[in-house]
């Protein structure tokens, strides 16, 4: 028999895809287990719905056989009779067609043939896109096969990254980049989670493409990729950190390190941080915003990141933010301009409005770090050492930097014991910082060494005047 498009029922009331109106006589329900491969319907007066859940179940095994031994041929005329005719069955038509597709695509000689595997794939997802709602609702929640919105367009975007060069005409790194970024846009819009390290590092790669197109034009736009890509792989790594179960925290690492790295790497040959391009770019922008608070927010976190927090743009940046609406961020600028005009009073006014306006201790706590450091700078070491402890009190994660400063506070004050103590107690609250802390801890014991036999030939010498004066003296008086 020929089969018969079904509706969804999805419990709380029928729903009706309009592509099936004209079957209303049928009533479906999806029901996918873990293998997602089943499909069962319940039926209301219509004895012949049996066959057709007969028929598409037959086709879903097929489907799966032909996956497993990835006879990509077979598996496209069994696929495309499921998305023609029961594009709700699985959620496999979806994942494992998008694979199939891939494969065929990557293998495929004929030209034209690759242009009707491109255009299935294409399909594909905007076909999952419009069935979302009903694929969802028939999978668990936390079992795999649920998708988001965001999902669904990153990996259209990927897949078309990777398989469209050479078949479609319009292909450009320009349409990537615009897919990859709604998918990321959709994925940021509906929260709670985050995109995954291997779309971000491609995402930056097409980034990259169109930076080297025009380094002027585009340089902008690749500073803000490369800043948001290093937050989120930042982000869920300092996840890993905290993560309690080991297994756990491995597979956050495995998935968002390696991006990391390369994203890192990539930039770093770019030169795009160029100092001398970045003032350029940003002094006339900053003018043309200064009454554009989120541009000169987005200026100022691209400049701070990329040592340019201590020129005139950056300072005036903050000036116009901070003018228009104090946040933590003009307040630290604003902080580190007074330090350059040797305000220090204003300096410090300025760092506790930034803690005053800060929404995390965790913020608040990097800014103690940076007040610390402006401090020691000035020499004024017991006020650095107040906001050290501040700053470990704010985020404790943040004691072993704590201690290494310390250490260089007692060095400079001489009291080289106390300095050591702080180099260990660095090492052991924070392995990241262990290296630095044995490093300094090696030139604290130099130092200390240097200073003992300084402080004994000053004694030598002083002894050898005192001796002197009373010989003088005992002669004087002769």
């Amino acid at each position: 028999m020929e089969f018969k498009k079904l509706l969804l029922a999805m419990g709380f009331a029928a729903m009706a895809i309009p592509t099936f109106a004209q079957y209303e006589q049928y009533l479906g329900k999806v029901d996918l287990t873990d293998d997602e491969t089943r499909w069962s319907v319940s039926y209301i007066g219509q004895e012949e719905i049996t066959d057709t859940v007969k028929t598409v179940s037959g086709y879903v095994t097929m489907l799966q056989m032909h996956f497993n031994g990835e006879n990509w041929a077979d598996m496209y005329e069994t696929w495309k009779w499921l998305i023609d005719n029961a594009p709700i069955a699985t959620v496999a038509i979806y994942a494992r067609g998008a694979t199939m597709l891939h494969n065929l695509i990557q293998s495929e000689t004929d030209a034209e043939k690759k242009k009707t595997y491109l255009a299935d794939l294409m399909n594909l997802f905007d076909t999952r896109l419009k069935l979302l709602p009903y694929l969802n609702a028939s999978v668990p929640e936390g079992k795999r096969g649920r998708a988001t919105e965001g999902d669904v367009l990153i990996a259209k975007a990927n897949y078309y990254h990777i398989d469209a060069y050479g078949i479609d005409p319009d292909y450009t790194y320009n349409t990537i980049y615009d897919m990859y970024a709604k998918g990321i846009n959709k994925i940021n819009e509906e929260g709670g989670r985050e995109v995954k390290g291997i779309y971000i590092q491609y995402y930056f790669s097409v980034s990259y493409e169109l930076y080297k197109v025009d380094n002027d034009f585009f340089r902008e736009q690749f500073l803000n990729d490369y800043l948001s890509g290093r937050e989120v792989c930042d982000k869920m790594l300092q996840l890993a950190k905290e993560e309690t179960d080991p297994d756990r925290a491995q597979l956050i690492v495995d998935e968002y390190d390696r991006p990391l790295a390369i994203i890192e790497q990539t930039f770093a040959e770019s030169g795009a941080a160029n100092r001398e391009q970045l003032i350029a770019m940003y002094t006339p922008k900053v003018e043309q915003n200064k009454d554009n608070l989120n541009y000169l927010r987005s200026a100022m976190n691209v400049l701070s990141n990329n040592e340019c927090d201590d020129t005139d743009v950056y300072y005036t940046a903050a000036k116009y933010a901070y003018d228009i609406e104090p946040t933590y961020e003009s307040a630290i600028g604003m902080a580190q301009y007074s330090k350059q005009q040797g305000k220090m009073d204003d300096m410090l006014t300025y760092y506790n409005k930034a803690l005053e306006l800060c929404t995390t201790d965790k913020t608040r706590g990097r800014i103690c770090m940076n007040i610390a450091s402006s401090l020691i700078n000035g020499k004024q070491y017991t006020g650095a050492q107040v906001y050290l402890d501040r700053a470990t009190e704010y985020d404790a994660d943040l004691t072993g930097q704590a201690c290494l400063k310390k250490a260089i506070v007692f060095t400079a004050l001489g009291q080289y014991p106390q300095a050591l103590t702080c180099c260990t107690d660095a090492a052991a609250a924070d392995i990241t910082v262990s290296g630095s802390a044995n490093r300094l801890s090696e030139k604290i014991k130099a130092a200390q060494a240097n200073a003992a036999a300084n402080a004994k030939a000053k004694a030598a010498y002083d002894a050898y005047i005192a001796q002197q004066k009373a010989e003088e003296d005992f002669w004087g008086k002769k």
